[in-house]
C-alpha cells in the first residue's frame, strides 16, 4: 500500500508514523514548512478533563486519546530520539466567584460519574499545590492525571520517528485536488501541476483541509479559528500545575517558559497578533497568577486551529470518494487527540477495528442540510 497524508502538521506526522510502522509506503505533502501551523502555536496539553466541558462521545474521545498517548510516550521518545517533555503535575482549575464555583462543583460531579480522577479543593489546598495561584480563587478542581507536552517537540518526535519508519516528508508540496477514478482517488494533483499517486489519501490539512477540491460533496466545512497565546520567561519550577480558569489558562515549560493563552476569533486566514487578543489573554493569565506582572515578557504568537461546525473532529472514509481518509477539524485537542488519531487512521488503514465508535465523528455527519444547521456555529467562547 502506498499512503498520501496532506499535511505535516502534528495530525500528519503521527499518521505517517503509524502507517510507516506497519510497512506501509507513506508520502507526507506539506505546503508550507512541517509543524509549523497549528501544532507550533499550541499550548502542549494532554488534559481530556480540561478540555471537554460536558460528558459525552467528545470526552470519551478525549479520554481514549490521553490513554493512548500514554500507550506510546516511552516508545515515540525511543524511535524519535526526541524527548516530548510529557510532564505529570496535573491540571489545577480555579474559580474566582461563587458562579464559576458552581460550575467546578458541576464539573467535578459529571467527572467523577465517568470514573474520571478529580480532587475538589477549598483555597487554602488550591494555593498549597500552586503558591503563585491568586489568593483570589474561592474554589478549585484538581486534574492528577492529565498532563502536557512540549508541543513543538512532541511535533518533531512524529516527524522523525515515521522518516526513520520509511516516511518521506516533502515541504512546499501544496495539493490542490484529488485525482480519482470510478469514483475512487488514485492519487493528487499539487499546485504545480505535477501529480503524485497512491492507493489511499489522508486528509489531515488542518483548516486547509477545505481547500482540496474533488471532496465537496462531502459537505464539510473546515475553517480557520485563530488563537494567539503570551510566552513569559519565568525560573523553572515556578509553577507545578497548568492553571485554568473561565478566561483563560497558564502553562509552564520545564525551561521556565509560561505559555499563557488563549481567545477564540474567527479572522480567515489571518495569523496576526492584535492588542485586543493580548490584552484579554494578559488579564486572564494576571487573574490566575498575579505575579506574572513582574515576569519578563519573551514573544507572542497566534495560530489557527481546525474547526469544523460542530467543533467535532472528522475521523473516517469520505462517504463520496473511495480511498479517502480524514484526520481534520480537531480544533484546539490536537495535540491530545494526536496519537489516538495515528491509531485509528491506521486501524482503518489496515483493515482493523478503531478502539472506539467512530460513529458521532464520521464525516458522513454533515451531508445532511438538517445536520449541517443544527450544527452551525454561532458564537466562539473566548
Amino acid at each position: 500500500m502506498k499512503a498520501l497524508v496532506i499535511g505535516g502538521g502534528i495530525i500528519g506526522a503521527s499518521v505517517a508514523w503509524r502507517l510507516a510502522s506497519e510497512r506501509v509506503e507513506v508520502i507526507v505533502l506539506e505546503r508550507a514548512r512541517l509543524g509549523r501551523e497549528a501544532s507550533w502555536a499550541a499550548g502542549g496539553l494532554i488534559a481530556p478533563q480540561g478540555e471537554a466541558d460536558r460528558p459525552g462521545p467528545f470526552f470519551d474521545l478525549c479520554v481514549k486519546a490521553k490513554n493512548a498517548f500514554d500507550a506510546i510516550a516511552e516508545r515515540l521518545t525511543r524511535e524519535s530520539g526526541i524527548d516530548p517533555e510529557y510532564d505529570t503535575h496535573g491540571v489545577l482549575y480555579a474559580a474566582f466567584n461563587e458562579e464559576e464555583r458552581a460550575e467546578l462543583k458541576a464539573r467535578g460531579r459529571w467527572q467523577r460519574e465517568a470514573n474520571a480522577v478529580v480532587e475538589e479543593l477549598d483555597p487554602r489546598e488550591a494555593l498549597r499545590l500552586a503558591p503563585s495561584l491568586s489568593p483570589r480563587v474561592v474554589h478549585a478542581l484538581y486534574m492528577p492525571t492529565n498532563r502536557r507536552v512540549e508541543n513543538r517537540r512532541l511535533t518533531q518526535a512524529y516527524v522523525n520517528a515515521a522518516m526513520r519508519a520509511g516516511a518521506d516528508f516533502r515541504e512546499g508540496a501544496a495539493v490542490e485536488a484529488l485525482v480519482t477514478s470510478g469514483g475512487r482517488a488514485t492519487g493528487v494533483r499539487l499546485n504545480d501541476g505535477a501529480r503524485v499517486e497512491g492507493d489511499l489519501v489522508v486528509v489531515a490539512a488542518g483548516a486547509w483541509s477545505g481547500e482540496i477540491r474533488g471532496l465537496e460533496g462531502d459537505g464539510i466545512r473546515f475553517f480557520p479559528v485563530r488563537g494567539q497565546i503570551l510566552c513569559f520567561d519565568a525560573r523553572p519550577g515556578i509553577l507545578g500545575p497548568s492553571l485554568f480558569s473561565a478566561r483563560g489558562i497558564l502553562v509552564p515549560r520545564r525551561d521556565g517558559r509560561l505559555l499563557a493563552g488563549s481567545v477564540f476569533e474567527e479572522a480567515g486566514f489571518d495569523k496576526s497578533v492584535t492588542l485586543g487578543g493580548m490584552r484579554h489573554v494578559a488579564q486572564a493569565a494576571a487573574e490566575l497568577m498575579p505575579s506574572l506582572a513582574e515576569i519578563p515578557f519573551r514573544e507572542a504568537w497566534a495560530g489557527l486551529r481546525p474547526a469544523t461546525d460542530d467543533l467535532l473532529p472528522v475521523l473516517g472514509p469520505s462517504p463520496t470518494v473511495a480511498n479517502v481518509l480524514y484526520a481534520s477539524g480537531h480544533f484546539r485537542s490536537g495535540i491530545m487527540l494526536s496519537a489516538l488519531t495515528g491509531e485509528i487512521v491506521a486501524d482503518l488503514a489496515m483493515g482493523r477495528t478503531p478502539p472506539l465508535d467512530l460513529a458521532p465523528f464520521l464525516p458522513e455527519r454533515f451531508r445532511s442540510p438538517v445536520q449541517r444547521q443544527r450544527f452551525k456555529m454561532t458564537a466562539l467562547r473566548v
